[in-house]
């Protein structure tokens, strides 16, 4: 393997040895291994160049590198399917680091990925490297790199998660979520960012949070114990107000609290929890519902919102579909 290596390195390497070098990168070891010789093999190089070509080729096998790996651990999470708990995956080293490592000529560790993951009706509990605790809830994600607790604190959010920050005044947490970042020190809050949401939920528990705005730089807004932010991401606008914050946390204990909310933000909440597909009729998403969700099944829930509200629901193949009972309607309207 030290030839093909050396080969490639040199930018000589044909394309069957890079395929065998990929497979041969699968590795944890391996890939330990191959930055060890890769850093003998510059050493050993003259002082004023690397050999013509090698580095372009590092760049070439980079992408396939990262999109074939990507696509292995596609098919690995669909294999471990029965494990109901996060799955924690760790990404393929970040080759250009060492790009820059190697042309630069210092030493330095190279940058790899964590994501933890929360399924489908499940939720999960994770400790980060610096001792802080997240929640992560039904089909939502986190992501952190190697250097989470010594360089950075940085996390990337996709979905739902509720945070209890250890205390690092030098080094502060941020959480990126589409737009929006959040900065903390030390705190508890929530922290709604589902792809297909409208907006971006950050509710306050305890302590202090710095809301940042990833395209407009001169964008900074504190918020309080007590606080939701509501980023609109159309509008692009932050709405604030005070609210009861154990209705938009209580999620991680397994209690949903459904306050005054329209079908429309119902439905994203029912998806989440039940892994179910929705989809409704513009007379009916403007109805409002209050109810909280414990054990209840999806039925279950149907049947309450059906007699709460003139409603019903069919279903065609793998979707619910909700519509105005128009009977009801009627009976509702002959009452007033």
């Amino acid at each position: 393997m030290k030839k093909i290596i050396t080969n490639y390195l040199e930018g000589k390497a044909t394309k069957e040895e890079q395929e065998e070098l990929l497979a041969w990168l699968r590795n944890k070891k391996n890939r330990i291994d191959f930055n060890s010789y890769s850093l003998d093999w510059q050493k050993s190089l003259d002082k004023n160049q690397l050999p013509e070509g090698s580095e372009k080729s590092w760049n070439n096998i980079q992408t396939q590198l990262l999109q074939k790996s990507f696509n292995r651990w596609q098919k690995s999470l669909k294999m471990h399917r029965f494990l109901r708990v996060a799955a924690i995956f760790f990404f393929v080293i970040s080759i250009g680091s060492l790009t820059y490592f190697l042309s630069d000529r210092r030493e330095k560790a190279a940058e790899f990925y964590t994501s933890v993951i929360a399924e489908f009706g499940q939720i999960s509990k994770i400790k980060l490297p610096d001792g802080s605790m997240v929640w992560l809830n039904s089909g939502s994600e986190i992501t952190y790199s190697n250097n989470f607790a010594s360089e950075n604190r940085d996390i990337k959010l996709v979905g739902e998660a509720y945070f209890q920050v250890t205390k690092n005044e030098e080094l502060p947490l941020i959480v990126n979520c589409e737009e929006m970042q959040v900065k903390v020190l030390g705190t508890k809050f929530n922290v709604t960012a589902y792809p297909k949401s409208k907006h971006i939920d950050i509710v306050l528990e305890k302590g202090s949070i710095e809301l940042l705005d990833r395209e407009v730089e001169s964008f900074s807004y504190k918020i309080k114990p007590g606080e939701l932010a509501k980023f609109d991401k159309t509008n692009r606008r932050l709405l604030i107000s005070n609210v009861n914050t154990s209705k938009y946390t209580s999620w991680k204990e397994g209690v949903i609290n459904i306050y005054n909310q329209s079908l429309e933000e119902l439905i994203e909440r029912l998806e989440v929890r039940y892994n179910q597909k929705f989809k409704l009729n513009d007379d009916v998403k403007n109805f409002h519902f209050t109810f909280t969700i414990k054990n209840e099944s999806i039925d279950e829930i149907i049947k309450l919102m059906e007699k709460v509200s003139p409603i019903k629901t069919i279903q065609k193949k793998d979707t619910i579909i909700f519509k105005l009972d128009k009977n009801r309607e009627r009976m509702v309207d002959n009452k007033f």
